[in-house]
């Protein structure tokens, strides 16, 4: 195993291999307040000299591992109803995998979890996908971790590898109207985002702290 210079932190990714994980990945790797980051895969990564890849069953997440000793857990996980194929396979990785890795970080004194939701997720929403969003966020604040920041990010402006037509529409509107628009309606850059909660993750400020898509402009 990696070891870790002692004024560096260790960052436990969860969703490495999406969108934002991704980019959360590169920054951590690249930053030198980072000694090394655990990422939890299905499926090998490029490998690193500070990167230890975990592969892990996300059907059966294990409960005990040296891992869990780290300074921070980002969990980037999130697909969408047509990507996973079900509702309920939707729900799975967007509320319960997110609901069982807070509690497991509580359960391991992990002193903070950085989570990606998305803009106006609620538990009451009407729609599907924000009201699991918000029932996300509602299971890690309720963890018990001392720090929890809470990202709501907007229309993301970034790379996939799937086509999302009604995504791209949308960016394509955002980016010709962005100058017109309030910061909280723009579209956000993947690098950004990734960069605040890389920040959030490493400061792990003490209570829960929730940033609107106005906060990665």
């Amino acid at each position: 195993m990696l070891e870790k210079p002692a004024t560096q932190k260790t960052i436990l990714l969860v969703g490495a291999t999406g969108l934002v994980g991704q980019s959360v990945l590169a920054q951590a790797l690249a930053n030198p307040q980072v000694g090394k980051v655990v990422a939890l895969t299905r499926k090998p990564i490029t490998p690193h000299p500070k990167l230890l890849n975990q592969l892990i069953d996300f059907n059966a997440i294990p409960e005990e591992a040296p891992w869990w000793q780290t300074d921070a857990l980002i969990c980037t996980l999130g697909t969408t109803i047509k990507v996973a194929g079900t509702s309920e396979q939707f729900r799975f990785v967007d509320f319960t995998l997110v609901a069982q890795f807070a509690a497991l970080a509580a359960q391991h004194a992990v002193p903070c979890f950085v989570l990606n939701s998305a803009m106006m997720a609620s538990t009451k929403a009407k729609g599907l996908y924000l009201r699991t969003k918000g029932e996300a966020e509602q299971a890690v604040r309720n963890a018990g971790i001392p720090s929890v920041v809470i990202a709501r990010p907007g229309l993301l402006d970034g790379d996939r590898e799937e086509f999302r037509f009604g995504e791209e529409i949308g960016l394509m509107a955002s980016r010709l109207l962005s100058p017109l628009l309030p910061k909280r309606l723009r579209s956000v850059k993947v690098e950004k985002l990734a960069r605040v909660m890389l920040e959030e993750a490493l400061k792990a400020e003490q209570g829960v702290k929730v940033l609107e898509s106005e906060s990665f402009q």
